[in-house]
This record gives C-alpha cells, sequence and structure tokens, in this order.
C-alpha cells in the first residue's frame, strides 16, 4: 500500500502537472480532443460499464479529467467541435450502454461545462488585499 501511495505522488508531482494545460492560455482544439474528449469518453464509458447511470457517470467524467482545469476560447464551434469528437468517442466505446436521452443530457451537461471553461477567469476566486 506504501508503494502504491509513493506512485501515487509520484504521478501527482510531476507527470499530472504537464498534462493541465495552463489556465492563462486557450486550449487549440487538438490538444482539447486529446486531453479532454478522449479521456472524458473513456472515463465516461467506464464508469457506464461498471453499472452507474449516466448522471453519475458525467460527473465521475468531469471530476476524472482536464475539463475541470483547463480554460477553453469562447466560441460555440469549438465546444460544438468538442463534443462532436466526444461524443463519438462514447459511441465507440460505449454506444451500447448509452440511449438517445442519455447522449442529449450528456451534451448538455457537457457544454455547460465548456462554458464555465470558456470563462475559466470568472469562476477562480478571488482575494481582496487589506
Amino acid at each position: 500500500m506504501h508503494h502504491l501511495l509513493s506512485i501515487f505522488l509520484l504521478f501527482v508531482l510531476f507527470i499530472a502537472p504537464t498534462k493541465v494545460y495552463a489556465i492563462e492560455g486557450s486550449l487549440d482544439l487538438s490538444s482539447a480532443q486529446t486531453s479532454v474528449g478522449k479521456r472524458f469518453a473513456k472515463v465516461f464509458c467506464d464508469a457506464k460499464k461498471e453499472g452507474l447511470d449516466s448522471e453519475f457517470a458525467s460527473e465521475y467524467a468531469l471530476n476524472n479529467t482536464y475539463l475541470k482545469f483547463v480554460a477553453f476560447p469562447d466560441d460555440n464551434q469549438y465546444l460544438d467541435d468538442l463534443w462532436e469528437f466526444t461524443s463519438n468517442n462514447i459511441l465507440d466505446n460505449c454506444g451500447d450502454n448509452i440511449n438517445i436521452n442519455d447522449l442529449t443530457e450528456l451534451e448538455i451537461f457537457f457544454k455547460e461545462e465548456g462554458i464555465i471553461a470558456s470563462n475559466r477567469e470568472l469562476y477562480l476566486p478571488t482575494f481582496e488585499n487589506n
């Protein structure tokens, strides 16, 4: 168990930070597809295959991908393109585990999170200088 903790800390300290794209710059679409879209689809599908409902699976995917940590351009086409890429990955990986209503609700959830990511500075805490 101690060995696993060491490996986890090594990952968090050295590997994970290189994958979180800086909030100060927007993420280009191909990078977002790789770091957000593919990962979101994989984690979502893994959760669905474990028997979780779509709502919980989408929250689980959000909390286990970089979607919460990146800044996207403020561009509806960008989000549409990223969603199309992500949804195609989901359909390819676990399409038999979801229905059209699940996919529609997931699209709304994903795009809402994408809008938050497009306005990331609005959601960061601000501190008053006293």
